[in-house]
């Protein structure tokens, strides 16, 4: 009875065992899989928020640079109207750029211009309406010639003798903005929204071909705490509600596009979110029903694999993420790689593509085994070559394997067998990547000691890795693109407002701003045709890049260049100005350059001023003198007035007058002046023999009484030039008294020289 009693005991243990085990494990279960969907939804917000930004930067970039194409248009179209020219020129050159595929032109009448022809809108859009919003780009709007059609419009004033004459549009089609974002949506396995915030009208719906509005969302059953309210008054965060279409629940990363007021919408369903986790907790599910079986036998190793696993796709987790943020720390793609190698406990982990890409992380005591050049080509061709042959790779998008210089590799490749020998290689163990365009990547580590979980690790994170890298060329080709001028292949203004916000921060010690124009340009193009004119602006930009190699150069407009030179001596940029001229010269080519240099208290915008006002008076001088190009900062000569180069000044001086008031010569030891602005054949006879009873006239008569004492400071000639010997710019802000803003700056025009005598005295227009 006893021995029964026993028996019984023991099995109610064994059950009460099996019974606590199975509910732990249950626990355990519950537990784990809620911890993946929570971390999938996190990781998908997180991916969301992230494709969001890559989506909005393109984006930003994009419309940018499109309304910089059509600012370029306008100004040219304003030069036609100056000549008496008509716009047929620029509609006949027009080809769809960026996503702009047609422009026209709105004059003051309410008459809209195209290549086909003429029509009068004005009693359906407004001149002064549109005139009061200056640079814009709408939201989806009706195609003001074609009844039915939405279009989004780009709008840029053409400005001619400061006043407006027309507006420039630039017409981007829904479908074209829809296939193009729809398109990388479509690579990020991911909805797009993209609304005017004014409307709330879809410019961009990848769900549905007839784009709403966001006030469709009103009506849908919201997740957790997130509402319609919040998603239409919050600039940035997510959101989550149901589905009408699938039944699923959608979630959402929003965000605001700044610069153009429209919102951004990244969605994924619930199938895509947790694709990865229903799979894995199906898997589970299924080890939970063979642990359930034989708990007491497995139960240690099954959990032993548990944690291997929570481990990789932990480890592997840690790893998109570094990826997923690669874009903007180039670092992380090789913090990726180390983690691989420290993982695998490898000698070392790579990546490469056929598309050139090219990363290595190799222990550091191992560096010297580290395989370079031709050796390291030869490797990964070889290795795939030889996993091609022995595993018919051909048609895998994705392959793991390990390779290890055996009998067999012995017999087939003898060649690759002793290179792998004679450089140490005893495995290879790698994931290789194959997409539709048949680019492959390669993913692997070598001489590992963790075969089977890095083999799990590459498997996991291969395609994410091959997808961040792609990602990374196509922003940098998209950068590239956005930032680099198309006709001389310098650096465009986006990429000049970039880097000036970068060089205020650095502010190296020696700096130099060189301000080029060319020289009678609108003669060369008049006589010998744009062609023409396109050749010397590509002949001086290639120079430019040949004697400032290594510096920063951009095209700021038709005829204007910009360069910045960091920690060179003020000297040696005067010699390679001076290289620069002559190879111009050899050619016949002229132009005019101002510099500003500075050694200390360096500002980006203010040193561009100077540059741009010796360059104008450098200007002056050639058109004048009809000599060769000049420097501004050189050592001044004395004005020649001749009747030459009448044309060209009044040109020179009508773009001046769009930004400045006035501007002066100014000797402070003999109190005498030259008028630059205005030269003398145009007949100015005011007396510039006493520059400062000329400006004590000036501040009696036409400055706002509250500023008379700030501007009357300026005829203090011996405290100017010592705020100049001490490296300022003496500079002011003042009214006039019919309410126009004046910045006055005073500039030294011989940099060596310690005591100021030639000054130069800017009135710029506020």
């Amino acid at each position: 009875m006893a021995i029964i009693y026993g028996k019984k005991k023991r099995r109610q243990n064994n059950i009460i065992f099996t019974l606590v085990t199975t509910l732990l494990i249950c626990t355990i279960f519950a537990v784990t899989v809620s911890s993946f969907y929570q971390d999938a939804k996190e990781e998908a917000y997180e991916m969301l928020h992230i494709q969001t930004k890559q989506i909005k930067d393109d984006l930003v970039l994009q419309l940018k640079s499109d309304r910089e194409n059509l600012a370029t248009m306008a100004n040219f179209a304003a030069k036609l109207h100056e000549n008496g020219e008509d716009y047929d020129y620029i509609f006949d050159a027009f080809n769809p750029i960026g996503m702009i595929s047609g422009i026209g032109v709105l004059e003051p009448d309410g008459t809209f211009v195209t290549k086909v022809g003429s029509m009068n809108i004005a009693d359906k859009i407004s001149y002064e309406e549109e005139l009061a919003k200056g640079e814009y780009i709408s939201g989806r709007v009706e195609d003001i010639t074609r009844e039915g059609q939405q279009i989004v419009r780009s709008a840029v004033p053409i400005i001619s003798g400061g006043e407006s004459i027309g507006i420039l549009y630039g017409v981007i089609k829904l479908d074209v903005i829809n296939e193009k974002y729809g398109r990388m949506a479509k690579e990020l396995d991911a909805q797009l929204f993209v609304y005017d915030k004014e409307t709330g009208k879809f410019l961009i719906d990848t769900i549905d071909k007839n784009p709403g509005a966001l006030s469709n969302f009103a009506t849908r059953v919201y997740n957790d705490d997130y509402s319609y309210d919040k998603l239409v008054t919050q600039d940035n965060g997510y959101s989550s509600f149901k589905s009408i279409l699938t039944g699923e629940d959608l979630y959402i990363h929003y965000s605001t596009i700044e610069d153009f007021d429209w919102g951004i919408m990244m969605a994924r369903y619930e199938t895509q979110v947790f694709n990865k986790t229903h799979h894995l907790s199906r898997l589970l599910a299924k080890t939970f029903g063979a642990m359930a079986i034989a708990v007491t036998l497995y139960f240690i190793v099954i959990m032993k694999k548990e944690r291997s696993k929570t481990y990789i796709t932990t480890q592997a987790s840690n790893i998109r993420k570094m990826l997923l943020e690669a874009n903007r720390e180039n670092k992380n793609v090789y913090e990726a790689l180390k983690t691989i190698r420290e993982i695998a406990m490898a000698r070392s982990a790579f990546y490469v593509d056929t598309d050139g890409e090219d990363y290595n992380d190799i222990q550091s005591a191992l560096s010297g085994e580290l395989l370079v050049e031709g050796e390291r080509t030869y490797f990964v061709s070889e290795i795939f070559r030889y996993a091609v042959d022995l595993y018919n790779l051909k048609h895998l998008p994705l392959a793991m394997m390990t390779i290890v210089p055996g009998s067999h590799m012995m017999k087939t490749n003898p060649k690759l067998y002793e290179f792998m020998s004679m450089h140490h290689i005893t495995d290879v163990t790698v994931a290789i990547i194959t997409d539709k365009n048949n680019h492959i990547g390669i993913l692997g580590t070598i001489n590992n000691r963790k075969n089977q979980i890095i083999r799990n690790l590459l498997e996991e994170i291969a395609v994410c890795f091959s997808i961040a890298i792609f990602n990374k060329k196509h922003l940098k080709k998209t950068e590239q693109a956005a930032t680099t001028d198309a006709l001389t292949g310098a650096q465009n203004r986006v990429a000049y407002k970039r880097d000036v916000v970068q060089f205020d921060e650095e502010k190296p010690e020696q700096f130099s701003c060189l301000y080029v124009d060319v020289n009678e340009l609108h003669a060369r193009n008049n006589k010998y045709g744009h062609a023409a004119g396109d050749e010397m602006l590509i002949f001086i930009a290639n120079t430019l890049k040949d004697v400032f190699y290594g510096h920063h150069i951009y095209r700021m407009g038709g005829d204007e260049f910009l360069v910045f030179a960091k920690n060179v001596k003020q000297d040696d940029i005067k010699e390679s100005i001076e290289t620069f001229i002559d190879q111009l010269k050899s050619v016949n080519y002229n132009v005019a350059i101002g510099m500003s240099y500075r050694t200390q208290n360096m500002n980006c915008e203010e040193m561009v001023r100077e540059a741009e006002v010796r360059m104008y008076e450098a200007k002056a001088r050639y058109y004048q003198n009809k000599e060769n190009a000049s420097v501004a900062q050189e050592e001044e000569n004395n004005y020649v007035r001749t009747k030459t180069g009448i044309r060209e000044i009044d040109t020179m001086l009508s773009v001046l007058k769009e930004h400045y008031n006035g501007i002066y010569r100014v000797s402070l030891d003999t109190d005498s002046a030259h008028r630059i602005l205005m030269p003398g054949y145009l007949h100015y006879n005011e007396n510039e023999n006493n520059f400062s009873k000329l400006l004590s006239k000036y501040i009696e008569e036409m400055v706002h009484p509250d500023f008379h004492r700030t501007v009357s400071s300026f005829l203090n000639y011996d405290a100017l030039k010592q705020q100049m010997m001490e490296g300022s710019i003496p500079h002011t802000t003042f009214k006039k008294v019919n309410g126009e803003t004046v910045v006055l700056s005073v500039y030294k025009l011989e940099e060596e020289t310690a005591n100021p005598q030639e000054t130069l005295w800017v009135f710029a227009k506020g």
